[in-house]
């Protein structure tokens, strides 16, 4: 029985380590939270506090496990995983944030580890389906992603469920959208840039371009225009705006009566304390558009919701990420790819494979092909 390790026991590493456990993996949790430790001991499985950012953890870690599944906040996982890789670890498969996905690169093929980024929904399986689609077009001209994590009743506060990480959420109203446009890389403003979408069955949404693409900008050079867009329900991009323009998403320091904090940190722990933490909704539609003769465009999309999944103490949002990051885990064991660090649409051939395994556990990906000559 292989023996897989995962680094963070969060909403998706939850996920993630019974996802592997069903594949027939042997899983032990490594976090820094008491509680998420107790979390993983009482669903079973062998759980350590310990700070895999230390040597000396990671050197443990990295003698005793097959493959390393990590799942953390965009602010520590790049410390963690430079340890794991610095350990000489074998096989990393990290669905966490981060700023750069080619940042350690240099550290996996010094230590000849095989490190695969982004590994999750979006980033992750949107790459999958995009990478597939435009290498099955002729002369593709336009490669999008729309994706949202969204409350199922749009009529809850912001139309949002605390799903994720509610720091990393907020990071994505004010960090640069990397993207190309007629050519040029480019970033764009979130809230300045955002603009509107009718996606197939699902209807109409705000549409904000977020930093998701990644890797894509470097491995897919053929589209002259590519962007990543995260969807939320007509309204929110307006609401988001103003809240922009009252300071709450500033990360300048202020004293209030003796206590330092910022707005955005402030504004992070009210969502996180009323936003609604189940009841979500994910939608994911992919679309890129090539010439053959005719304009023609190749497209997938899935819309569900926690309910229709049957989940009830997991949203869709952290389900569907923890069940791709198990995916690529397993992929990543059982073809052990070369060493370096690798996109996960490196494994784009699987698509169809992946579609089927979703389909198995409830969640239908369709597909349109169709010319627009």
């Amino acid at each position: 029985m292989p023996r897989a390790c995962l680094v963070g026991y969060g909403r998706v590493g939850r996920v993630t380590a019974a996802e592997l456990r069903r594949r027939g993996y042997r899983v032990e949790v490594y976090d820094a939270s008491r509680s998420n430790v107790e979390l993983a001991r009482s669903a079973g499985f062998v759980a350590h506090l310990a700070d895999v950012s230390s040597k000396r953890v990671a050197e443990g870690i990295s003698s005793a496990c097959d493959v390393v599944a990590t799942a953390l906040p965009g602010l520590s996982a790049e410390k963690v995983l430079a340890s794991l890789l610095e350990s000489g670890t074998g096989l990393v498969v990290d669905v966490s944030y981060l700023p750069d996905p080619f940042a350690l690169r240099g550290l996996a093929e010094k230590h000849s580890s095989t490190l695969v980024v982004d590994a999750g929904l979006a980033p992750g399986l949107s790459n999958l389906l995009l990478y597939y689609s435009v290498r099955s077009l002729h002369k593709s001209l336009e490669a999008l992603v729309y994706v949202g994590g969204l409350s199922a009743d749009p009529m809850s506060p912001l139309g949002l469920v605390a799903s994720w990480n509610v720091v990393d959420l907020l990071e994505e109203y004010t960090r640069p959208a990397r993207a190309r446009v007629n050519g040029e890389l480019v970033e764009l403003d979130p809230l300045a840039d955002a603009t509107s979408v009718e996606v197939p069955g699902a209807g109409g949404f705000d549409a904000l371009p977020t930093d998701g693409l990644r890797t894509l900008l470097s491995t897919l050079s053929e589209p002259k225009t590519m962007v990543e867009y995260t969807l939320r329900y007509p309204g929110h991009v307006e609401a988001m705006r103003n809240l922009r323009d009252l300071g709450l998403l500033d990360d300048r320091s202020y004293v209030v009566e003796g206590c330092a904090t910022t707005p955005k940190r402030l504004l992070a722990r009210l969502l996180e304390e009323r936003l609604p933490r189940s009841g979500d909704r994910v939608v994911l539609y992919t679309r890129a558009v090539g010439v053959e003769g005719d304009v023609e465009s190749l497209e997938f999309y899935l819309d569900v919701t926690q309910a229709e999944l049957g989940l009830e103490d997991v949203t869709a949002l952290a389900y569907l990420t923890g069940f791709m990051h198990a995916w690529f885990v397993d992929r990543v064991y059982r073809e052990s790819p070369d060493a370096g660090l690798i996109p996960p649409e490196s494994f784009y051939e699987d698509t169809y494979t992946v579609i089927g395994e979703l389909r198995s556990v409830g969640v239908k990906v369709s597909r349109r092909r169709c010319s627009e000559g």
